[in-house]
């Protein structure tokens, strides 16, 4: 007998149009099956524990977790079986996790969110993994970072790691003084310092005070870890300050003189060599704005002896500075003469190996100037002197930290000078003539900065402004300039050994406001301007080995008050 009546008619009703309905009843299904759970009925595994019986179904179990669901699913014994045993799992956080999958509720607090985590990756319930890694992200701290940061390490939970990063560089002096810091095992330092080596901007010092910490919390077990950890610390850039008034006098790190790694005298032996080691490896000049084109950025081919053009700068300045670290060019300072003289702080960097070359900005100087010196030493850019729009003459000096693209004060010169030339040689830094104020000076004064402090050795024989100074195999050369009468082809070369001066064999055009630059083991001058206010067009270089100068090319357009570097 059926049912209904087949033959029921509903004609003469109003039309009511057909729908298709959505009742969500999710909530009584998981509430039905949670209570026959619990009275036991239509459970049909066991999980065994080693005092504990867990019964639950196989197809909830496996709808959640893709441990149970691979379990159940493959041809395992498991598949086949009413009970089953599971190993290195805490009974009472799997009856969370049990209790989660029939209610889609669960309890996260700070004494069980560990235990849920290490649970909840065995297992693979994915739904519960993802409220822990919440829950750890919103409680994170620098007092608590690096536990999240150990925990996020062992169950790989990238977003934990980059909010660690972020925490880490933000508020690194209270992470590395916090107890968790110190409490750490040589495995979780090592893997913490691997895991943000290169991909946190943090100092070096700061660095290096957090490792001589965690090993002097307990000196009898960690000394032996010293040399382990402390490759993670970059000496080479590292504040002169710190390695002078810290790590030289450090006992511990005195102990590690004959290792290998880039401790503080290898700084000094590295910054001996720096001049010669790659030499070879130079194919360009690449030359940077100037008076006449102050966006201008040009190469020129060592091998082919041709001119090309690199991209230009968003703003143009002459008489800045252009120093080259690890195939990035900074470009820094100067006057972009807009109406007028207009003194910048502004740094560009140009990434040389770049699959894009574009032209990006840095943080600025601390001061505005033009006309003033630039060095590399150790991997750090150290400028001095200059003038700014009142030509009044800079006394200052800073050095730029690349890790933590910050300015740093350092130390002014004896003598306020712009025109000048800054060289780096032997650990230290030398500033050359350049116009004092009252006139074009010969004097020569050496920066240590390790003591943070100048001292005056011996003066050029010649006096000299808006000349070039490069170091070519052991000595300081200075070359041509403007002695206050007329433009300079005169070249002196500095000896170390004996604090002395002497004349090198004459350029073949005299030429001030000219650059220069070593490449090849040559010293190459380009640009300028002669007695007579012309633009120098030729290009020369210099060979030691016969004390000689050659015309190599031109430039294609006139160039002074520009900067050049060899790539």
């Amino acid at each position: 007998m059926a049912l209904v009546d087949k033959s029921i008619s509903f004609n003469g009703t109003c039309s009511v149009e057909e729908k298709n309905h959505f009742v969500n009843h999710s909530y009584n299904l998981l509430k039905f099956a949670n209570e026959a759970r619990q009275d036991g009925r239509f459970n049909d595994i066991t999980i065994h524990f080693e005092k504990k019986l867990i019964r639950a179904n196989k197809m909830v179990l496996s709808c959640y977790s893709e441990y149970f669901n691979a379990m159940f699913n493959t041809e395992l014994d498991e598949k086949y079986k009413d009970d089953v045993e599971v190993h290195g799992v805490e009974p009472e956080s799997f009856e969370k996790l049990v209790d989660f999958m029939y209610t889609g509720k669960i309890n996260i607090n700070t004494n069980n969110v560990c235990e849920l985590l290490a649970v909840c990756d065995y297992l693979q319930v994915l739904a519960v993994k993802e409220l822990c890694i919440r829950y750890l992200s919103k409680m994170m701290s620098p007092q608590n970072c690096i536990t999240i940061q150990v925990l996020a390490d062992r169950f790989t939970i990238p977003q934990i790691t980059e909010q660690f990063n972020k925490c880490f560089v933000t508020n690194y002096q209270q992470v590395v003084s916090s107890k968790h810091f110190k409490k750490l095992s040589k495995d979780d330092v090592i893997k913490l310092l691997q895991s943000t080596h290169g991909k946190v901007n943090v100092s070096s010092d700061l660095l290096y005070k957090a490792v001589m910490n965690w090993v002097k919390l307990d000196l009898a077990s960690n000394e032996n870890y010293l040399s382990e950890i402390i490759k993670f610390v970059d000496f080479y850039q590292m504040s002169p300050k710190m390695l002078q008034n810290e790590v030289s006098v450090e006992p511990l790190i005195r102990k590690l003189g004959d290792l290998s790694y880039p401790l503080f005298d290898a700084v000094l032996q590295q910054s001996k060599n720096t001049e010669t080691r790659f030499y070879y490896l130079e194919k360009s000049l690449i030359s940077l704005s100037g008076t006449n084109i102050l966006t201008k950025v040009t190469k020129f081919d060592l091998r082919t002896k041709q001119w090309s053009q690199l991209p230009d700068l968003p703003v143009g300045q002459d008489k800045a500075a252009a120093v080259v670290i690890d195939d990035v060019l900074y470009y820094l300072g100067g006057d972009a003469m807009r109406n007028g003289r207009c003194t910048t702080n502004i740094v560009h960097r140009l990434k040389l190996k770049g699959k894009i070359l574009k032209w990006e900005k840095v943080a600025p100087m601390n001061v505005k100037r033009w006309g003033f010196g630039a060095a590399v030493l150790n991997g750090t850019i150290f400028v001095f002197g200059g003038a700014d729009d009142r030509l009044a003459k800079v006394l200052s000096g800073e050095y730029y930290v690349v890790s933590l693209n910050k300015w740093i004060k350092l130390k002014p010169m004896k003598i306020a000078r712009h025109g000048h030339s800054i060289v780096a040689h032997n650990g230290h830094l030398y500033s050359l003539g350049g116009h004092s104020g009252k006139q074009i000076t010969s004097s020569v004064e050496r920066y240590d900065p390790l003591l943070d402090e100048w001292k005056d050795v011996a003066p050029m024989q010649t006096r000299r402004g808006w000349f070039a100074a490069v170091v070519l195999n052991n000595a300081i050369y200075a070359i041509g300039g403007y002695d206050g009468n007329e433009s300079l082809s005169s070249v002196e070369k500095y000896n170390l050994n004996n604090d002395t001066w002497v004349y090198a064999k004459d350029m073949k055009i005299e030429k001030n406001r000219h650059s220069a630059c070593v490449a090849q083991n040559k010293i190459y001058v380009v640009g300028g301007v002669n007695s007579n206010g012309k633009v120098v067009k030729s290009i020369e270089y210099y060979d030691d080995q016969t004390d000689k100068w050659s015309v190599v090319g031109e430039t294609e357009v006139e160039l002074y008050n520009h900067s050049l570097v060899a790539v």
